[in-house]
């Protein structure tokens, strides 16, 4: 009867083991490729002014194209369609910055 429990115990602990896996740290998307960092401290603009963000950080670059410093809207699109396959939130305040030829927005997927 002991070891029913200690079976049971065990199985249960494998099931939430197997829940809680990573995002992957880098999808394909057409031309874009992103890079989910683990952690990261951005910034957001919100009505009190700039507030700092803790997320998980989203590079973006093209492998084809690289993106230049006009292409933040694009970049912050795919970005958050990035997130979303990944299972994460976006948060669409933060502020991206531009290191050639990347597009990274810190502490942007939740």
């Amino acid at each position: 009867m002991k070891a029913i429990r200690i079976m049971a115990v065990l199985a249960l602990a494998g099931c939430s083991a197997e829940a809680a896996r990573p995002p992957a740290p880098s999808l394909q998307d057409g031309n874009f490729v992103s890079v989910l960092q683990p952690a990261g401290l951005g910034h957001s603009i919100t009505r009190k002014g700039v507030v700092p963000v803790q997320g998980m950080t989203m590079a973006i670059y093209n492998t084809v194209d690289p993106l230049g410093y006009d292409d933040g809207k694009l970049a912050k699109d795919v970005a958050a369609r990035a997130c979303a396959n990944r299972m994460l939130r976006f948060d669409p305040t933060v502020v991206g910055k531009y290191q050639a030829p990347n597009w990274v927005f810190e502490g942007a997927c939740r």
